[in-house]
Formats: structure tokens, C-alpha cells, sequence
């Protein structure tokens, strides 16, 4: 796994990684404009992962039959409809960015609260949470928040979610998922979203906190014996910072066979091609966790 930030990789790794020739990288590259490497100040070629997702694309279309040419015109025609025009902000959405912007904890809270007696757990989390966190993120990426916005912001809301969470009824005898953040992951509030669509399907719910340590994980995998337990990457920090994580998470699994592991987030599709499942399952959605 590549851990430098830019991610860069040389052609000889590209090819290793893809079983393609360097020659065929370089005619894909050249003559048809597949991927676009930039170029380091020495001449070398430097490719990206993405570079590699794009080239493994084209590799499992042409070993299911189709040419050249029309596994690009498939991977050309899915890249332009998964271009989806971004839905407005709803008033709840803009309020809260307002007071947020403004440092406003208790006007946050109150905004909170009405939106989520208003339109129950379902919808206040697909509706107003996650569009509101992609939007702070977005506002962050710009700089048009500083960090303190963010920072404030997100404690609201992740405390307001944590108050849910300890505040949900549910029956006895319950099974039980754990959850926790990568080591080196601080971005809870994806966890937690999680965790209460997990309560709604009848699941006891525990999380582990932000960036504990591997010990840490495992001990409460022993103390607490959950049937599942759900890992969280939202950035790339955590593999970056341990090449040898996911490794690491494997012979954790192996060691509690009697609980199911399960690694998602936006930080693992970025290096899913480099990791070999054995006892992890990689997950894309909650019903993958939940079947």
C-alpha cells in the first residue's frame, strides 16, 4: 500500500499491482487517454490509485468479454451518470449552517431537536445530519470555515446524536455491535449515524470513541463478545500512518472468530484494491452489516 500523502506510484508499480505491462499502460495512456499521470520534475511518469481503480475497471470489463473500445465507452457512460446534481439545501440545513457559522452551541441545539421531533430519527438522519456534515465538509475543503466553525459545530452535533443513542429504548436480550473509529480516525459522527440506523433494526449499540488504540479494540472485542463489530474509516490517515493496519485488524479477527468484523467508510474505498479479505468483510452500506 502506498503511503506517501500524494499517493504516488511509478509505472513499475502501477504494472505490479494491475498485472498490465508497462507497455500496455503507456499505449492505454497515450493513444487513448485512459489515465493522465502527471509528471515528476525528473521525467518520471507518477500515477495516482485512482489511476490503478480506473486501469483494474477496464481489465475486469475486457475479461468479461467486451473490447478495448467498448469497455471504455462502459466505464466513460457509468462516470458521466454518476454525475448526480446536487440537491438544494433545505431550511433546516441553511439554519443550522447559520448558527454554526456564528459559533451559536445553543441555537444549534434547539435547531436539532425541533428537526428531529419534527421529522423522526429516519428522516431527521438522511435528511438534515448527513446533508449538513457534507456541507461543513464542503464549506471547510473551500475555506470559506475556519477550523474552529468545524470543530464547534461538529461537537454539537455529534453530542446531540451520542444523547440519542444513550436515550434509545430497547428490548432485552438485544444483540450487540460495536463500533469504533480506525486508529488515527477522529471523524465519529459517520460512526455514530450508523449506529442508530443499527438501533432502528433492533441492534444494541456500543462505540468505541475516536482513534483508539488496536488494544484497545480488541479488549472490548473479548469483554464484550458483540456479534458484529463495525470499523470506521472515513479518511485514508489511518492506513497512511500503519501500512500494516488492515493486517493487523485481520489477525484481530482471527483471534474472535465468534464476532463478525466489518470495515467500511469513504477512507477504505481508496485502498480496498490493495487489501485481501479473510476474515474482514468490507462493507458499502448498513444492510451489508445488518444481512
Amino acid at each position: 500500500m502506498k503511503t506517501t500523502q500524494d499517493q504516488s506510484l511509478l509505472v513499475k508499480e502501477v504494472s505490479e499491482l494491475t498485472g498490465l505491462s508497462r507497455q500496455v499502460i503507456r499505449k492505454w495512456e497515450d493513444r487513448y487517454g485512459i489515465i493522465c499521470p502527471k509528471r515528476h520534475e525528473n521525467g518520471y511518469r507518477l500515477y495516482t490509485l485512482e489511476d490503478v481503480g480506473t486501469l483494474l475497471k477496464i481489465c475486469g470489463l475486457k475479461d468479461k468479454g467486451h473490447s478495448l473500445k467498448e469497455a471504455l465507452h462502459i466505464l466513460r457512460s457509468q462516470e458521466s451518470s454518476d454525475v448526480v446534481p446536487k440537491a438544494p439545501l433545505s431550511g433546516d440545513v441553511i439554519e443550522l449552517l447559520e448558527k454554526g457559522a456564528n459559533y451559536d452551541e445553543a441555537g444549534l441545539l434547539l435547531l436539532l431537536k425541533q428537526a428531529h421531533h419534527r421529522y423522526g430519527l429516519e428522516n431527521f438522519l438522511s435528511n438534515t445530519i448527513q446533508p449538513l456534515m457534507f456541507e461543513i465538509g464542503e464549506l471547510w475543503a473551500r475555506g470559506e470555515w475556519d477550523e474552529s466553525q468545524e470543530t464547534i459545530t461538529s461537537l454539537v452535533i455529534r453530542d446531540f446524536l451520542v444523547q440519542i443513542r444513550r436515550n434509545f429504548d430497547l428490548g432485552e436480550g438485544a444483540p450487540i455491535i460495536l463500533g469504533s473509529c480506525l486508529p488515527n480516525e477522529t471523524h465519529e459522527i459517520p460512526l455514530h449515524i450508523i449506529l442508530l440506523q443499527a438501533m432502528m433494526h433492533g441492534w444494541q449499540t456500543i462505540a468505541a470513541g475516536p482513534s483508539p488504540k488496536l488494544t484497545s479494540i480488541e479488549y472490548l472485542v473479548q469483554r464484550l463478545k458483540p456479534e458484529k463489530l463495525l470499523l470506521s474509516a472515513t479518511t485514508t490517515l489511518p492506513f497512511e500512518r500503519d501500512p500494516q493496519l488492515f493486517e493487523k485488524l485481520e489477525a484481530i479477527a482471527s483471534r474472535h472468530q465468534e464476532t463478525e468484523f466489518f470495515l467500511g467508510g469513504h477512507g477504505v474505498c481508496s485502498h480496498e484494491i490493495f487489501l485481501a479479505p479473510k476474515r474482514i468483510r468490507i462493507a458499502y452500506t448498513m444492510d451489508e452489516v445488518l444481512n
